[in-house]
């Protein structure tokens, strides 16, 4: 089927592509603020809570994501997904038809955790009573399954919407595990995504639990290649990113929730100047609470600004564009055929208003797209040569109909949320207690900054 367009007035890149998003907590946006990551994690966005969704409620959730993923300039989305003890045929293929119907183009990585989450978190085995232990984020199908799960998933959806390997965390997983899990990915060419150091809670955790931070940990057990999507890293050293930089891994930067969580800020300058491709991601619906990839896009560079006073050094707007799109596309593995207005790649694009009030009037194109607010100028979305968005409204999928079933099934859906909050609230004191500790630690000394930039030392950490 062929489609003639007019772009005349109108502004036409490449389509952003979103690093790093979680569509299962759809239904817990709003739910809290002023929380560190740990205790958030546990408490606000616990998804192994056996909750119950039914295989429509969790396709509904990643459909209605999905559509405000397109309004806020997505185009393609890594999507890790977190179904707990859902892992059934029909709702781990609920995710997969969501985005095929949606016509959005996603790797869905359904994510594993091997070890229990007591065991992973600095001091949360020493506090937490026994009875609550059971509770931890434990593998509910055996390592061998979840291989083959994923084997299987690669095989079956290896098309505009793929399948790709999640592990959790390093210290989420057991090492023989993570070993499996990246030579499976690389067996099927696809990425692996796992969070790494994504807090000052997780900068102790390599030292506590290995001895070496998360990276050289990962190095030495072999999974720090080149198909590693490392999350977040916003406390890695000069030496981490070294060591990222040499495997040829990427790093998906997630400026929104790593503010709200008090996470920090990434070293995405430093991060840039050592060559590693950085894209932009999303992250939580309860942990940001949007996923506006405009955004992202205009947070990751503005923070830059507060990381060193040579102005020259500070990433600019086109930095920004590139995150958003080659660096996007480098970071799924995608780099010949993604993020590029060109012939031989895919036809994903945007198109923009030019008389709106973000170009309104033009001068550098970049800068408006990165500083303005660009996505009230969007008009119209593209993916794979096939319209999603035109006129601002969602045409591949019947978005009223979608919304008056949520509707109609949410006074069910926020029961099953507020029927799990008894459990967090029942781990959270244990929770704070042992975030006390970690900050108490003397191995954290060095990063008692809110920031990565401030850090004293340039080595990372020495185990005591």
């Amino acid at each position: 089927m062929e489609e003639v367009r007019s772009a005349r007035g109108l502004l036409v890149t490449p389509g952003y592509i979103n690093t790093h998003y979680h569509s299962h907590d759809r239904w817990d946006r709003g739910r809290f603020s002023a929380l560190p990551l740990e205790i958030w994690m546990s408490v606000y966005n616990p998804p192994v809570v056996g909750r119950g969704w039914t295989p429509d409620e969790i396709y509904l959730r990643t459909v209605i994501g999905g559509m405000e993923l397109v309004r806020g300039g997505t185009t393609a989305v890594m999507d890790d997904v977190h179904l707990g003890l859902q892992l059934d045929e029909d709702s781990v293929s609920a995710v997969y038809r969501a985005y095929q119907d949606l016509g959005l183009r996603a790797d869905v990585g359904i994510a594993y955790s091997d070890r229990p989450g007591h065991e992973t978190i600095p001091y949360v085995d020493d506090v937490l009573p026994q009875h609550l232990k059971s509770r931890g984020q434990a593998a509910f199908i055996s390592q061998k399954e979840m291989l083959g799960l994923w084997r299987d998933l690669a095989v079956t959806h290896a098309g505009r919407v793929r399948s790709v390997v999640s592990v959790s965390g390093p210290q989420r997983c057991t090492e023989a595990f993570q070993q499996e899990a990246w030579d499976l990915a690389e067996n099927l060419s696809r990425p692996v995504l796992t969070h790494v150091l994504e807090s000052r809670v997780q900068a102790l955790t390599g030292p506590h639990f290995y001895g070496k931070s998360l990276v050289a940990y990962m190095k030495d057990i072999g999974v720090l290649r080149k198909n590693s999507v490392l999350i977040h890293g916003v406390w890695m050293s000069p030496r981490d990113l070294d060591l990222v930089a040499e495997a040829g891994a990427t790093v998906s930067h997630n400026p929104v929730s790593n503010l709200k969580l008090g996470s920090g800020i990434a070293p995405l300058i430093e991060m840039l100047e050592r060559g590693i491709p950085v894209g932009f991601g999303t992250d939580n619906h309860n942990g940001n609470d949007g996923c506006s990839m405009f955004e992202s896009a205009k947070l990751a560079v503005m923070l830059q600004t507060t990381q060193t006073d040579d102005f020259r050094r500070w990433p600019n707007a086109r930095s920004g564009l590139r995150g958003a799109t080659e660096h996007g596309a480098r970071v799924m593995g995608r780099a010949g055929d993604l993020g590029r207005l060109e012939p031989g790649y895919k036809a994903d694009f945007l198109m923009f208003d030019l008389t709106a009030d973000a170009f309104l009037p033009l001068n550098d194109v970049a800068v408006h797209l990165v500083f303005a607010d660009a996505s009230r100028a969007l008009r119209h979305v593209y993916v794979d040569g096939a319209p999603v968005l035109v006129e601002g409204e969602i045409v591949s999928v019947d978005e009223k109909a979608v919304r008056a079933e949520v509707l109609d099934r949410l006074s069910v859906m926020h029961k099953k949320v507020v029927d799990g909050a008894p459990i967090g609230r029942e781990m959270e004191p244990h929770l704070m207690q042992a975030y006390d500790e970690s900050l108490k630690n003397p191995l954290l000394r060095p990063f008692a900054s809110r920031c990565n930039c401030c850090r004293p030392d340039s080595t990372g950490f020495v185990a005591v």
